[in-house]
Parts: structure tokens; sequence; C-alpha cells
């Protein structure tokens, strides 16, 4: 284009009338048009202009048509630079050798001009096709890049002792194909393991899945997850691919595996063996090559001994397990993460906080995170609710008070402690004592079923008869 908008137009002829014809009739057609009289001296003006189409006349002394395209294209090889022809031999053998040589149309001479300027019009179109397509290509190789580095080892926050065996299992996975599962409280970064695994892996540029599996509706769980076949189903109006297939070559993260119900299990089994989806309602297998993470927040052997898991599934799928430690865990880490959300949260609001005050950073570490990661990032965003502030203080800060099940626990703790003084009034039944002595051992062990169980000196099963009947919740 040049400054004025106007379509660059090079006509090369060795004919002058031609070239004088050409340059008004196009110029009154609202293109702007430069003009060569013989080969050379078209190469040598595209030193200093760029043109966005060229007519190129086929039969011309000394440099031809086709040796003069042919430099053209070369001179071009990184854009596309459309070449229209014009040949007075209008035969099959002039047509094929300037197409093979890259021409990328021709017009017979004597030619209509409205016939000319159809096709050029027709070329300019697709040549800003070409170049709508190399913007989104170039978007897309930054955006990948970007996404890549987004989810590096490097990128999950974290220097204790915990999270440097995280980042050791991740680096193990990230050179495998093997299932993954990765177990952890809510919030404490699940996803982000996988993503970072995924993206470090010979997978990365290769789809990336997430399935969140508690949100799927029960009876869509399998067309989901495998597809479905026109018709199999009320609603299923047309066929559905499902994810494992959209994941093919690459990830599927199926998050909350754990609530999986048992007959969908028993086909996510099958396509872990066999390699292959049926759709819901169809008939033929499809080959799925697919690298399974999974996420759980629940214990997983647990649901294996409560029936609720399958076994066979459990073992097939937790070949490396990687735990995501609850943020009380790795409390150092905490100022670590409260400048990443900072700054996260700056960029967001377009704000300069500074940091933390000290008394609001104690508040910060002595708090336990019930919530993990994600609290910790909410709390942080809340703070910017505050517009005037260069610093995070103790009153921007807002943390939940604690729940009533822990504020019972730590009562009946109390109490048991003050039924060893022997005061009648305060003096617990063996119920009150038992069920405190529950609540303590699950406080103690994070809420782990198992850790819990061989703490009390009992089998998992009597807890959980013990849990439903405290109402505990399991």
């Amino acid at each position: 284009m040049t400054a004025n908008n106007d379509p660059l137009i090079l006509v090369v002829d060795d004919e002058e009338d031609n070239l004088m014809v050409l340059k008004g009739r196009l110029g009154r057609r609202g293109f702007d048009v430069k003009c060569a009289q013989s080969g050379p001296e078209a190469i040598k003006l595209l030193e200093s202009v760029t043109p966005d189409l060229v007519l190129l006349d086929m039969m011309m002394p000394g440099m031809d048509g086709i040796e003069t395209l042919k430099r053209m294209k070369d001179i071009h090889s990184s854009e596309f630079l459309p070449i229209i022809l014009l040949t007075a031999k209008d035969d099959k053998d002039s047509r094929i050798a300037g197409l093979e040589a890259g021409a990328d149309d021709y017009i017979g001479k004597p030619f209509d001009i409205d016939e000319l300027n159809a096709r050029i019009n027709a070329m300019l179109r697709i040549k800003a096709l070409s170049r709508a397509l190399e913007d989104t290509e170039w978007e897309v190789r930054r955006l990948t890049t970007e996404l890549k580095g987004q989810y590096k080892f490097a990128n999950i926050i974290g220097s204790t002792e915990a999270m440097r065996e995280v980042f050791e299992k991740m680096r193990g996975a990230a050179t495998i194909t093997s299932p993954v599962v990765i177990t952890g409280e809510s919030g404490t970064g699940k996803e982000l393991i996988a993503r970072g695994i995924h993206y470090s892996s010979s997978l990365a540029d290769k789809p990336f899945v997430p399935v969140n599996c508690a949100a799927l509706p029960a009876e869509l769980i399998e067309s989901e997850l495998f597809g479905h076949k026109r018709g199999a189903f009320t609603g299923a109006v047309s066929d559905s691919s499902g994810l494992f297939r959209k994941a093919h070559g690459g990830s599927i993260f199926l998050d909350e595996i754990g609530d999986l119900p048992k007959d969908a299990q028993a086909k996510l089994l099958r396509v872990l063996q066999e390699g292959s989806v049926r759709p819901v309602g169809g008939t033929e297998e499809l080959k799925v090559n697919v690298r399974l993470l999974a996420a759980t927040n629940v214990d997983l052997e647990e649901r294996v001994e409560d029936g609720l898991f399958r076994e066979d599934l459990y073992y097939r799928i937790t070949v490396l397990s990687i735990e995501a430690p609850p943020l009380r865990r790795r409390k150092p880490d905490i100022p670590l993460l409260v400048k990443y959300f900072i700054g996260l949260m700056n960029e967001k609001f377009g704000r300069s906080v500074k940091g933390v005050e000290d008394a609001a950073m104690k508040a910060l570490t002595e708090y336990d995170w019930p919530g993990n990661v994600r609290e910790l990032q909410n709390v942080i965003e809340g703070c910017f609710v505050y517009g005037d502030m260069e610093w995070v203080s103790e009153r921007h800060i807002t943390l939940r008070k604690p729940s009533r099940k822990k504020a019972e626990a730590e009562a009946a703790a109390a109490a048991t402690g003050a039924m060893t003084h022997g005061d009648a009034d305060e003096f617990l039944t063996l119920e009150e004592m038992e069920k405190a002595h529950i609540e303590r051992a699950l406080a103690l062990s994070d809420n782990n079923k198992a850790k819990t169980a061989r703490l009390l000196g009992m089998h998992r099963s009597r807890l959980y008869k013990k849990l439903e009947a405290y109402d505990l919740g399991r």
C-alpha cells in the first residue's frame, strides 16, 4: 500500500504504449501504478518499492517474463507477492510454464479492462487473507511461547523443602508419558502442577485439555469424555468428538477424578488400556493417544476400601503420585507468594503498591490458610479495594474466622484437658471424650482419614462408622 492507502501495482512491459494505457486506466480505478520496461528494471525497482501486485508481460526481450517472475519470487520469498502474467501467446504450454514458475494468475492480450480489474481485486483479496493468516500464525506462536513460559517450573513459586520435592517429581514426570495423580487440598495448585508437567514435556506443543469431573452432570459424563453419536440420547442433535479425542496427541487433566461414577471409571480404564474410545451410541472404536494427568482432594485408597473407586483403575493411574502441600506446611513461601500476587494485582488494576508492612506480613504468616494458595490470592486481591494505599497494612487484610467445626474441636480438646483436673461440672461422658479425641486426631492429620485411623489405632472402616455416628463428616 502507498501512503494514501491505494494498492500499489507494478506493471512490467517492454512496450511503452501498453504501460501508459495501463497506468491511466488502473489509476482511474483507484490504484497507484509504477512502471518498468524490462525485467532488470523491475528487479531494480523492487529494491525501493514493495508493490501489492505485479502485472508482468510474458514476452520481453532479454530477461523474459518467466525469468523475471522467478527472480521476483526469490526476492519476496518471505511474503506473498501476487503476480499476474500478461501474455499475447495464450496457449496451454505458455500457461503451464507460467503457473509452474510461480505465477498466481494470467490473462491473455488483448484483455478486457473490467476482467483485468476483477482479477486484480481477487488477487488483492487473497493477499489480504494471506497477511491475516500470517498475523494469526505469529500471534499463535507468541501465545504458545507465552503459555509454555507461564507454566515453567520456575514460575511455580516455592523454596521450601516440600516444594523442592514437588519440583523434583515434576521434572521426572516431564520426561515420561505415564499417568500422574496429583493429590492435595483444594486451592493448593494441582492444575498448575499438571500444566507445568505438560508444558515442560515433549507434548508441550500438543493439546492440554482440563476437565473438572465434579462439575460434569452424571448423565453426561460418558458423552463429555468419550463423545456421542447423533441421536444417541435426547438432545444429541449432532455427533460429538468428546474431550479425550480433543486431547489426542497431548494431555487430558481429570480434576477431582475421585468423583467419577463407577461406570465411567470402568470405561476410563478401558480407554487407558486399549488406547481407544467408543462414543455413546456408536459401534466403532476410535484410537486416541492421550497422556492422563489426574488430581484429587480425597484419599483414593480410602475410596477403594469403601468400594467407591475401582482398585484396578487406582493402580493403573498411580504410576507417579505428587502431593501438592497445603500452605500451612510451607509458610516460609508466603512472602514470595504475596510479592508475586501484589505484582499481578498491580498489573491487573493499574496500581503501584510497593509491598506489605511487617505487621500485615506477620498476620498473613500466622494464619493457617484453610483455602491454601487460592485463598491467599483472593485476600491480596481484596486489599486492592483500598484505592489510596501504597503499602498493604494489617487493616487492609480480611481473614476468615475459624469455622464452627474447628472452634468446636478446640473447645472439645480444652474440655478434654479440663476433665483431668477432676472438676465434676466439666466432666465429660465417654462419648464426648471419644468425639473430642477423634476431632483432635482429624485436626492433627489435616483431615486425612488414613492418618487419623493410624493415630487412633483403629481400622478405617471403624473410623468411618464413628465419623458417621458423631456427624463429623467424611
